[in-house]
């Protein structure tokens, strides 16, 4: 009796141990807190002092956490793939390397710090934030709501009186249109996980599966109000991906219902080329300002020219490039084409060219290889879960690539944008995989499905 009661305890955590496992559970409910509140101010920008203060916390706790999963008994954090953590690495040592051959190193170091620098601190945020269903759940949500509160503000723009329509108000609260749209191609993937089952959605309810359709009607409708030509193209591409590694990795579904499957993807692609059309004829009447054809827009559009004069200066420097920073050659390109607006290469690969060189754009290609090949190994997995984390993944990275082509927004809102959700996705996906916390075990595969 009396060595049981030895045994017992022995066996019972200490005073110590207690308090440092609450401390360390505040420090994983504030992680998350400020993490969704920063999310929220980077989304809808104008709030500048809160949004450091947000970003402050969210990376001082982040850092906490950490440092004691590695010093004390905090709670792991696991380390991501040594390729991803090596192409990063690759990525922005080049790009910090550049300011050495920069024509404008003060203008450089500055871009560096604010893209790469904050970057690669929002990383570390999001990655340890994600570390369970809960957490996943809030921060998706943060997420999908902020894409559609400046919905909102860019469809009350267009109606009311008085205001020039939506692009003066998402200058404002996001950068513009340009940089709005970009968002909805990150957001969009992310409100099927919504309606998957518990860890990371809330289920297929009727409620639940009514209230992501009328946010994919909301994001789609300020899309069209951005008349943007390049998101429906973006979408298309996306919805493409998604019908056919769905259709590959939950295969014996399609196979009960193809018909079903099928219609559903065609009326979608219906709708997008329907609206692309629209947007472009819109363009077309309002930059033209005449019978303009869509086709003629397209050959006459001022990027052409752009690209010509950008493929001219890469060509002077083609291995290192300028230095970093999207518009380190604004005033030489805007005095080329005699275009106020033309100050980037507009397009993501080029602009990077121009920038770090063929060195950078291949360590950008590795980069987002390397995002792309680890959510394709969630989608292989027999979690569901995983799957449908790797298959929204793969989704977004597609989308964003596409809608970059005629422009970069991998810069300001939008890359912390970009970041975050990686490090959202990639953040959950390699715990669930690895340290599996309490409430978010792996099912036996055979009744594993994200779909239900």
């Amino acid at each position: 009796m009396r060595q049981r009661a030895d045994a017992a305890r022995s066996a019972a955590p200490t005073r110590g141990a207690v308090i440092r496992a609450r401390i360390f559970a505040l420090l994983r409910f504030s992680l998350l807190f400020w993490a969704c509140v920063n999310f929220a101010f980077v989304a809808v920008s104008g709030f500048t002092y809160l949004r450091s203060i947000a970003f402050g916390f969210a990376l001082l706790f982040a850092l906490w956490l950490i440092l004691g999963a590695i010093f004390s008994d905090g709670e792991p954090v696991p380390v991501p793939d040594t390729y991803l953590l090596g192409t990063l690495a690759a990525w922005s040592a080049w790009s910090a390397a550049s300011v050495a051959w920069s024509i404008q190193p003060a203008y450089s170091l500055a871009e560096l710090g604010t893209e790469v620098g904050w970057g690669l601190a929002t990383v570390a945020i999001y990655y340890v934030a994600a570390r369970t269903g809960t957490a996943f759940r809030a921060l998706a949500t943060t997420i999908v709501t902020a894409a559609a509160f400046l919905a909102l503000l860019a469809i009350r723009a267009t109606f009311e009186a008085g205001v020039a329509g939506p692009e003066t108000a998402l200058l404002r609260a996001h950068g513009g249109v340009g940089a709005f749209s970009t968002l909805l191609v990150l957001v969009a993937p992310l409100l099927p996980l919504l309606c998957a089952p518990r860890p990371v959605g809330y289920g297929a309810g009727a409620w639940q599966a009514a209230l992501v359709l009328a946010a994919f009607a909301l994001l789609f409708a300020a899309a069209r109000l951005t008349e943007n030509r390049m998101i429906w193209v973006a979408f298309a591409v996306g919805f493409l991906l998604a019908a056919f590694l769905a259709a590959w990795r939950w295969r014996t579904r399609l196979a009960r219902a193809p018909l079903r499957w099928g219609a559903v993807l065609l009326v979608l692609l219906v709708a997008l080329a329907a609206l692309f059309v629209d947007a472009a004829m819109h363009r077309a009447r309002s930059d033209f300002k005449g019978d303009a054809t869509v086709a003629q827009t397209i050959a006459e559009d001022p990027r052409i020219l752009l690209w010509q004069h950008t493929f001219e200066r890469i060509r002077e420097r083609p291995w290192t490039g300028f230095g970093f920073g999207k518009s380190i050659l604004r005033d030489q390109l805007r005095q080329e084409t005699g275009h106020p607006l033309l100050l980037h290469a507009h397009n993501l690969f080029v602009s990077q060219w121009l920038q770090t060189g063929a060195i950078g754009v291949a360590a950008l290609l590795a980069l987002l290889g390397a995002l792309a090949w680890r959510y394709w190994a969630f989608l292989r997995t027999p979690d569901g879960t995983l799957a449908a984390i790797g298959l929204a993944g793969l989704v977004m990275l597609a989308a964003f690539v596409v809608k970059n082509l005629t422009d970069d927004f991998m810069t300001r809102p939008t890359s912390k944008e970009f970041w975050a959700i990686n490090a959202l996705l990639i953040g959950y996906g390699i715990r669930r995989m690895r340290i599996a916390p309490p409430g978010t075990a792996a099912r036996p595969p055979q009744a594993q499905s994200a779909f239900g």
